[in-house]
């Protein structure tokens, strides 16, 4: 256990754990209802995922949290979306967007490193050959030189 100055005692983790939800009662529903959500989002599968999402936003608006107010409008308006997203189509896995976030942002800074675009061609070529590491290099008729066109 470590000193904590504020409680001016010695705690360890769980101890103090404790004593901060026991601060305040509104801390503990708020820290409660994120710990439902975080479980309901890490475990719920499609078909209970309506039912589920439709009582987590009537709990979010019993507590009557103004710090949840925009949570639960974002709830609302993606209500569907986010029940979707509890489609598992391959290897029992959610669905994510990370990849192609992931793609988007090497691309953008392919284009910052290469201080803009003058040869879409070549770029395009260069980001394949970067991105993929499936890809081979060599020198065979099948692989085009992009050149750059030339300036009359």
């Amino acid at each position: 256990p470590k000193y904590n100055h504020f409680f001016r005692q010695k705690m360890n983790y769980r101890n103090l754990y404790d004593a901060l939800l026991n601060l305040n009662p509104l801390l503990k529903q708020a820290y409660e209802l994120k710990e439902d959500y975080r479980y309901f989002n890490r475990n719920s599968t499609y078909p209970e995922c309506i039912e589920e999402l439709t009582d987590l936003i009537r709990y979010f608006k019993e507590s009557r949290l103004v710090c949840y107010s925009e949570f639960i409008n974002l709830l609302e308006n993606w209500f569907e979306e986010i029940c979707n997203s509890f489609h598992r189509p391959t290897e029992d896995r959610k669905q994510s967007n990370a990849l192609a976030e992931s793609l988007n942002q090497k691309m953008r800074e392919f284009i910052m490193v290469s201080n803009g675009l003058s040869n879409f061609e070549r770029f395009r070529a260069r980001v394949i050959y970067a991105l993929n590491y499936r890809i081979g290099f060599s020198l065979t008729s099948n692989i085009q030189a992009y050149n750059r066109k030339q300036k009359k």
